[in-house]
């Protein structure tokens, strides 16, 4: 029913685990900001995996968030082989590959290897723009560590790319980066509107000249044919838009208010969907 597809709908079967409040990032428009956990560093591995064994039932997925979890590749990797001995949970990991993912090589292999799937959050195809979004400054080649991983993790890997302003706003520069990743051989990449953003929000819409249904009603994710755009592109290309109820920048339209009107009427069933942070302490919803 297309009045549930929408993300705002809470229909989820799954944790969000805050794995460690520590970031080396500074991203002005990180939603994680304004949910800083419980502001421990290293993360409670064992603690993490018993609260989400304990309420497996209904669930279908882990996502570790951060901070940055991959500060802590041990404690990551041990989280979720704990997880996989007791559960059948999918686990996957959302990650800036900080340096440690190479000082740390064969432990941040063994991620790629035992996680469902892990989301590497690039920002920009150049790094030092790249940089200017993280505000800060890179002390290693994140592209040439992206582009020398073995095809076999690229497989398990998503390249997750935000929209934002002034940094990657502009068509030929957003085409440009799609490409980048492309050739790299990488084949699955998640474009993403920015939510809470204010001034640094940017438009899919407007950056390709394009008119869409609204994302609210019609729903907020979709994979997009690029090969229109780009000759020979050949990733799958996810977009997840905002809308009014997460980007205040931004307007309900005419399907927005059926759409509530037909919640209000008929409720959706909600999911089992929690959040659990670094001390292993279980919420339902962020704090």
């Amino acid at each position: 029913m297309k009045w549930y597809i929408n993300s705002c709908d809470g229909r989820y079967n799954s944790f969000d685990v805050h794995f460690t409040s520590e970031c080396d990032n500074r991203c002005k428009h990180c939603i994680d900001a304004r949910t800083p956990g419980k502001g421990i560093k290293k993360p409670d591995a064992h603690a993490i995996a018993k609260t989400i064994i304990e309420n497996a039932e209904g669930r279908d997925d882990v996502m570790f968030l951060g901070g940055e979890p991959c500060l802590y590749l041990k404690e990551l990797c041990d989280c979720i082989r704990m997880i996989k001995q007791e559960t059948t949970l999918k686990c996957y990991v959302t990650t800036s590959v900080p340096r440690t993912c190479a000082i740390l090589y064969p432990k941040f292999c063994e991620l790629l290897e035992i996680a469902d799937g892990v989301n590497f959050s690039v920002q920009h195809y150049r790094e030092e723009v790249a940089d200017r979004v993280r505000c800060t400054r890179s002390t290693f080649d994140r592209q040439e560590f992206y582009a020398h991983l073995p095809q076999k993790y690229k497989e398990k890997v998503r390249i997750n790319i935000n929209l934002v302003k002034p940094y990657l706003c502009e068509r030929d520069e957003v085409l440009a980066c799609l490409k980048h990743y492309d050739d790299l051989g990488y084949r699955y990449i998640k474009l993403a509107e920015l939510q809470y953003a204010g001034d640094a929000y940017a438009s899919f819409e407007q950056i390709m000249g394009i008119k869409m249904k609204s994302p609210y009603a019609h729903g907020c994710q979709q994979d997009i044919d690029m090969s229109q755009y780009i000759p020979g592109f050949q990733a799958r290309v996810q977009l997840k838009r905002s809308c009014f109820c997460c980007e205040k920048t931004l307007k309900a339209g005419f399907w927005d208010g059926v759409k509530v009107i037909g919640k209000t009427i008929c409720p959706p069933k909600g999911g089992h969907y929690s959040v659990i942070y670094e001390d292993g302490s279980i919420y339902n919803g962020w704090i």
